[in-house]
Parts: structure tokens; sequence; C-alpha cells
């Protein structure tokens, strides 16, 4: 099969869905791993257009790492807009160029904007990159794609309906995550008060959460869209 994660920012796939991509990689799939954003707002000790060189090093690392494919849209920080046009034409683009089998986003109610956005904007443009009247630069791709959202940051306002175990890959996991070195003590960074935590600690707690609720050491929790013309009759997900 071929995968195509979608996540608003740099770090977002690594956090949510590292390890189920990881494993796709591992059983012998395609996977690409695209961020919608630089990530330039995502600092408060770099400037700008250091940031969104460090960030876009980052994230190809941690694809390198999962030995996934990578891509990104460009925007910036603060600017997805399922409205747009100009961006849906950007995501049928990224639909019809790599024609995954499965696509992994964001759930629509997550904490912040981009992330619902992202979500909106794929699950539309998984529909209209179908539509071989439906313009864009690209060939349409004749089959509207199976979405799978996963999970939020922190797994407020989601319940899992289905699990990947996430044990053997774990490691893998973590070390995706930990090749964004600059968003790792993000919050220490912005608020010296806080607790001693980062990025990688708040990633374990989410993932063993998961994995308590269906029985493993560790798991990432996903939910098909089963709007019409969107599911299918057997598992996509690693077993």
């Amino acid at each position: 099969m071929r995968v195509l994660g979608v996540g608003a920012h740099p770090d977002d796939l690594e956090i949510l869905a590292g390890g189920t991509l990881a494993r796709y990689v591992r059983e012998g799939h395609e996977v690409v791993m695209c961020h919608m954003t630089n990530g330039n707002a995502g600092s408060i000790v770099y400037e700008e257009s250091e940031l969104v060189q460090i960030r876009s090093r980052e994230a190809q690392r941690a694809a390198e790492i999962a030995g996934a494919e990578y891509a990104t849209l460009g925007l910036g920080d603060g600017e997805i807009d399922a409205s747009s046009m100009d961006q849906k034409r950007m995501v049928v683009d990224l639909i019809r160029e790599h024609r995954p089998d499965l696509i992994i986003t964001h759930w629509p109610d997550d904490y912040m904007r981009d992330h619902n956005e992202t979500g909106n904007l794929v699950w539309d443009c998984a529909f209209l990159a179908a539509l071989k009247n439906w313009k864009s630069s690209r060939e349409y791709y004749e089959r509207f794609v199976p979405i799978y959202h996963m999970d939020t940051i922190g797994g407020l306002h989601f319940d899992p309906v289905e699990f990947v175990d996430v044990t053997d890959v774990m490691n893998v996991k973590v070390e995706m995550l930990s090749a964004h070195e600059s968003q790792v003590g993000y919050r220490k960074d912005n608020d010296p008060d806080k607790p001693a935590e980062d990025l990688v600690d708040n990633m374990k707690v989410l993932t063993r959460l998961r994995g308590l609720q269906c029985g493993v050491s560790w798991a990432e929790g996903f939910r098909m869209s089963t709007t019409w013309a969107r599911p299918v009759p057997h598992r996509l997900l690693p077993p």
C-alpha cells in the first residue's frame, strides 16, 4: 500500500501517528509524511527565517528515521484555511501526485485551528481529487481514498475506535520525535515555571494511555471516516 500522512505542523505526525507510520514502513509499505506548514511560529528562541530552515531539516530527518518520503506544502503557521480554493488545489495536487491507498490526518476537533482546518481540508480534498472535472495541475485520482483520523494532543475530544500496537517500534517513534530538537523543550522555553516536561514526555503519556486501553504496552488510536464512499470492509491499519 501507499500511505499518505498529512499533519499541520512538522512534528504532529510524529507525536500522534509516528509509530503507525514506522510500522507501515517496516511491513513493506510506502509512506509519505507531509506537513502543511513550515513551523515558522514555533519558537521564542529562533528568528522566523532561521526557524523555518531548522524545522525543515528536523522534519526531513524524522521522515528519514521512519524510512518515509518527506513532503511539505510550506504554509505559515496559523494560515491553514479549509475554505481557501488555493489550499484546496494544493492538497488535491498532493493526493493526486502520491495516489495513496489511505490517508492519516487530524481529527477536526483538536486544540487549535491549524489541526482542525487540516482535518477538514484533507477530508474535503480526498473527495475532490477523485472528480475528473475538478481541475488542478495534476490528473485526477479515480478513487475516494479512505481516511483515518489520528488522535488529538492530550487525547481530549477523541475516543479511538481502532488501535495500532506500536510497542515494537516505540524506540523509532521516540527517535523520530526527538529529531525535532527545536520543539522538545518548547513549553519550558515559553514558561520556565512549568514542570520539567517536554514534547517526548507528553507523547509517551498519551501513547502509554492508548496502550493501556487496548492491552499492550504502547499504542496509537484512530477513527476511520465513515461518511459515504470512505469505509472499506477490511482493516487498513497495521494489525
